[in-house]
């Protein structure tokens, strides 16, 4: 028996490779690229802005009249902004953390059980974030310095308060409760950008609302605002692309 005589070359079947535009790409945790840049042209900004210039001084001497603040006193800046606000969003964390402890864990649900579970963590870490920094800090409020009735001369960050102040006032602990909603954003974040910026403008405007009490009763300034809504999207940012890294779903990141 002979077997058929084959002319020319044998051409074999060439393997076929993945199309990696199709695997999404998983988002780094390193703060540049995307919207960190964003946040480092802001923290320049800011400090420049109020390092440089005495905006907060400019700004908080309209709120002092005739030896105290005008927000002193007040039952909607001392009660309801300061204590049932800060209620209220502490609630909604417990609402958050039940719902990521209650979830069902089938892969359908992957995607948005981590988002929930951002959000969980965010609404936790970033006034944390804060009130650790606030702690640690030699920064005066207004009511601390001699313009205002204290006893600790004008300061501004360039140069930074003496080791001697009062300090433990920045950033605005208060406003990081408003600012602490930044946390929803990651439920659209990557998702639905339109939602996204509608829920981060709530949350900043809440922030500054709250803020604007705590101007307004002498226990901040507003670079103190400023900034803790800058530390609070830091710490949403970095929760959020951290999960993204170590749970990664299918869903393509922006």
């Amino acid at each position: 028996m002979h077997l058929p005589v084959t002319h020319g070359p044998v051409l074999m079947p060439h393997p076929t490779l993945p199309d990696l535009s199709q695997i999404p790409k998983r988002p780094t945790v390193l703060p540049w690229g995307g919207a960190w840049l964003g946040m480092h042209a802001c923290a320049l900004m800011l400090t420049l802005l109020f390092g440089l210039l005495p905006l907060d001084i400019w700004l908080q001497d309209p709120h002092y009249k005739a030896g105290s603040f005008v927000g002193a006193g007040n039952w909607w800046v001392e009660v309801f902004s300061h204590r049932w606000v800060k209620w209220m969003v502490l609630v909604s964390a417990v609402v958050v953390w039940l719902r990521v402890f209650t979830s069902p864990r089938w892969p359908a649900d992957r995607s948005v059980n981590r988002r929930w579970l951002a959000v969980g963590i965010a609404l936790v870490l970033a006034p944390a974030s804060v009130a650790t920094l606030k702690h640690f800090s030699t920064k005066p409020c207004p009511w601390d310095l001699t313009r205002y009735g204290g006893s600790i001369a004008e300061t501004t960050i360039f140069p930074f308060t003496p080791v001697n102040a009062v300090g433990q006032c920045f950033p605005a602990g208060h406003a990081s409760t408003g600012f602490a909603l930044f946390a929803f954003v990651l439920l659209w974040r990557g998702r639905n950008p339109r939602m996204a910026r509608w829920v981060w403008s709530l949350a900043f405007v809440a922030g500054l609302l709250l803020g604007w009490g705590q101007q307004l009763r002498g226990a901040h300034f507003l670079s103190h605002t400023l900034w803790s809504a800058w530390v609070c999207w830091a710490v949403c940012l970095l929760v959020d692309d951290t999960l993204g890294r170590f749970m990664p779903t299918s869903e393509a990141r922006s």
